[in-house]
């Protein structure tokens, strides 16, 4: 645990001080085109799964909500009561900025995950994990075990991630195969994530786990979670290794997955 909490202040600051490029760089832009009725943060794939799986009337916990414009697009898709989480004090006071020139109802909590285990319990209909959220996680079977409690009764868990495999790459181009896809032990880095620190100039120590496909899909049968959905993609939604895109022995590059709780399994 002692551990745990350690990874969890190291990462914490290092969101802060990527927030604080956020905010100097691009977040006006992002305030300005919120206002937009028609703004989504969705892509093909999640547009299609969220036709497959509407969204009206639930009430959804996202996981790693970070500045909130996936969560304001999910409200504005006909979702309930909405709320995200963060361990990025920074983060969540950007989504919330974002959320008022929204104009939208929704909940955002400075908090680690595992600190909520008694907070949501039966309480959402959809919890909802994208990009670059479970290799923070150090944790998985306690996380899919909260999952499951917060969900309601035929509640789902919707994934849609960067795929493990890319775990395996050096994230400098060519991105070289130099680590195991059954690495347990965290990778730390020094640099900021490339999405937002586009000039490479922050510097802060962060840890990520990684984590196999056995481990995320296991992981939700182990707590009695039944797979409603899974495929893989050669889309890369991470930034960092969009130059495989191109390459012609295209690997799986991102996933999504749904997973239902089910109504009388077990409580």
């Amino acid at each position: 645990m002692e551990a745990e909490i350690n990874y969890t202040d190291i990462n914490r600051k290092m969101w802060n001080l990527t927030a604080e490029i956020n905010q100097k760089d691009g977040f006006s832009e992002l305030l300005s085109a919120i206002k937009n009725p028609a703004f989504s943060s969705f892509d093909a794939v999640e547009k299609e799964l969220f036709t497959q799986f509407p969204l009206n009337g639930k009430d959804v916990l996202q996981i790693g909500c970070n500045s909130g414009q996936e969560l304001c697009s999910v409200k504005r898709a006909g979702a309930g009561r909405c709320v995200g989480v963060d361990i990025s004090d920074s983060f969540i006071e950007q989504a919330r900025v974002l959320a008022q020139h929204a104009e939208l109802d929704i909940e955002f909590i400075c908090s680690n995950i595992f600190d909520l285990e008694n907070q949501f319990q039966r309480s959402f209909d959809l919890v909802y994990i994208t990009v670059g959220v479970l290799g923070w996680m150090p944790d998985l079977p306690r996380l899919f075990a909260l999952i499951h409690s917060w969900l309601k009764p035929n509640g789902q868990l919707f994934i849609y991630e960067q795929h493990p495999i890319l775990d395996m790459l050096n994230p400098i181009p060519p991105h070289r195969m130099d680590s195991s896809y059954f690495r347990t032990e965290p990778f730390m880095d020094e640099m900021l994530p490339e999405y937002i620190d586009t000039e490479g100039t922050g510097s802060a120590p962060s840890y990520w786990f990684p984590h196999t496909l056995s481990d995320i899909i296991g992981g939700c049968l182990q707590q009695g979670l039944q797979l409603r959905h899974f495929a893989e993609y050669p889309n890369e939604i991470s930034v960092t290794y969009a130059a495989l895109e191109q390459h012609e022995a295209r690997l799986p590059l991102s996933y999504s997955l749904i997973a239902e709780r089910l109504a009388a399994f077990r409580t």
